[in-house]
Formats: C-alpha cells, sequence, structure tokens
C-alpha cells in the first residue's frame, strides 16, 4: 500500500476535496488528541506544496557525533532520504577511503566501504545517528503513519518555550514525546527513552531554515542528553547541520 506523503495536503488542510473525507477521518481519529497541533505543524512546514516531490529529499550534512568522554568527531556527508521506502543513506568517507551506508525504519543497516576503512567504527557511529535522524525528519508524520500514538496533547513550557507536549505510546527508545511550538505548531522537541530532568534518555532539538519556495527544513538538529535537573541538558550526543537541500529524486 502507497505510504501518505508527508504533509498531504488532502488529509490535513482545512479545504478537502470531496473524496479524501473519509481518509481525513482516518487519520483525524489516529491523530486523536494531537489532530489539531499535527495539522498546524504540517501545514506551517509547506512540505505538502510540493506534492509528491516531497517523498523525496537530498542534501548535504556536517554531522558531529559525540562519545561519553566528550570527543567528537565531525565530518561531511551527502545525505538521501526516501520517505516513500522509509529509508536513509549517507555516502561519507575516512582518510582510508569512503563507504555508504544505510538504514531503514525496521533497522536493517547496511554498509558498503573500500578495503581500508575501519566498518566496526563507522558502524558504531552512523547506525545509531542515521536511525535517529530518519526519525526525526520525518517528525509528525511519525504520529500519521508511524508506529507511534497519540495518547495525550497539553501546554506546557520547555528551555522557556510555550509548547504542546505529546505523549506518544509505542517503542519509547525512538519517542516518548513531541513538543509542538503552540504558535506555530512547528516541532520544537522530541524526547526518546525518558521524558523528565534526571532521566535516562536525550531530546532532540530542531532548528529550521525556510527554503526558497517558503518550505521549512531542518537546518539543524541536535541531540542531547536530559538535563540532572532541566529536561533539556547540555552534554551533547550528536549534530547534523544541513545545506543544499533538495526535494524531490535525484537526476538520472
Amino acid at each position: 500500500m502507497r505510504r501518505a506523503p508527508l504533509g498531504m495536503v488532502c488529509l490535513l488542510a482545512a479545504a478537502l476535496l470531496a473524496g479524501c473525507l473519509s481518509e481525513r477521518e482516518r487519520m483525524m481519529r489516529r491523530l486523536g488528541p494531537a489532530a489539531r497541533i499535527t495539522s498546524a505543524s504540517l501545514d506551517n512546514l509547506g512540505w505538502s506544496r510540493l506534492g509528491e516531490q516531497a517523498e523525496e529529499v537530498r542534501f548535504t550534512a556536517i554531522v558531529a557525533t559525540y562519545d561519553k568522554e566528550g570527543k567528537s568527531y565531525t565530518d561531511r556527508q551527502e545525505m538521501e532520504v526516501d520517505f516513500e521506502k522509509g529509508a536513509i543513506s549517507s555516502v561519507g568517507g575516512t582518510p582510508q577511503g569512503s563507504w555508504e551506508a544505510s538504514i531503514n525504519e525496521k533497522g536493517k543497516f547496511k554498509l558498503k566501504a573500500d578495503d581500508g576503512v575501519d566498518t566496526y567504527k563507522v558502524v558504531a557511529r552512523m547506525r545509531p545517528t542515521l536511525a535517529t535522524l530518519l526519525h526525526r525528519l520525518k517528525g509528525p508524520q511519525n504520529l500519521i503513519d508511524g508506529p507511534e500514538r497519540a495518547r495525550t496533547a497539553d501546554e506546557t513550557r520547555v528551555d522557556g518555550q510555550a509548547v504542546v507536549r505529546v505523549a506518544v505510546e509505542g517503542d519509547n527508545r525512538m519517542a516518548v514525546a513531541y513538543y509542538f511550538d503552540s504558535a506555530t505548531g512547528i516541532l520544537k522537541f522530541v524526547t526518546a527513552g525518558a521524558d523528565r530532568a534526571g532521566g535516562d534518555g536525550t531530546v532532540t532539538i530542531y532548528e529550521y531554515d525556510s527554503m526558497p519556495n517558503g518550505v521549512l527544513f531542518p537546518k539543524l538538529i541536535k541531540v542531547v542528553r536530559i538535563g540532572r535537573h532541566v529536561l533539556v541538558g547540555q552534554t551533547p550526543v550528536s549534530e547534523v547541520e544541513t545545506s543544499n537541500v533538495q526535494f524531490g529524486p535525484p537526476p538520472r
């Protein structure tokens, strides 16, 4: 069955075609208490205006990952996400050679690398990074066609910002709650593993850039450990900074 394109306007926009009504009702029932804020989020991201072009996106990524001692490793990669297939791939390199890694939503990871590349290090670094990035780039779409279901939607404040917290049930290793900007609906934070200060988990922080067509895309996706006394801590796990963002299939 063909997956609904991200931000599909016929599901969530205010003006709907008559033929989409039953599908919209099904999606709204699934979203439950998160229907209003999720609709606002997808609408304000603007991906629905791209139609099927939004099913694929390519970009350059500056990827920084941090070990338990806080030592960082940073490199430049070329990434491609196929939301239709639920997969992300990345091409990178080391002084010993180049590599290409991919992972899908089911966790199937693949790696091709030149002979001199330390594949153990690439797998240890890129498997969790790509899995998290795929999930975070889907953002609110996870609540529509992913394994997570919204339980509650409540107003709160995080890091000084007014947000709507959408708690989810499902695989809490990927998400415990989504936090949307109260005014715009734009996704600001995602917690995983835990959702309270002092918990053993992470917070993903989003920063966005506006493309020439008005579409918003994350320019920075930063993952930090949950703080001891506050939800958004200071200990970094990974950072992905994007540029050269292009929607649609790659040129053949």
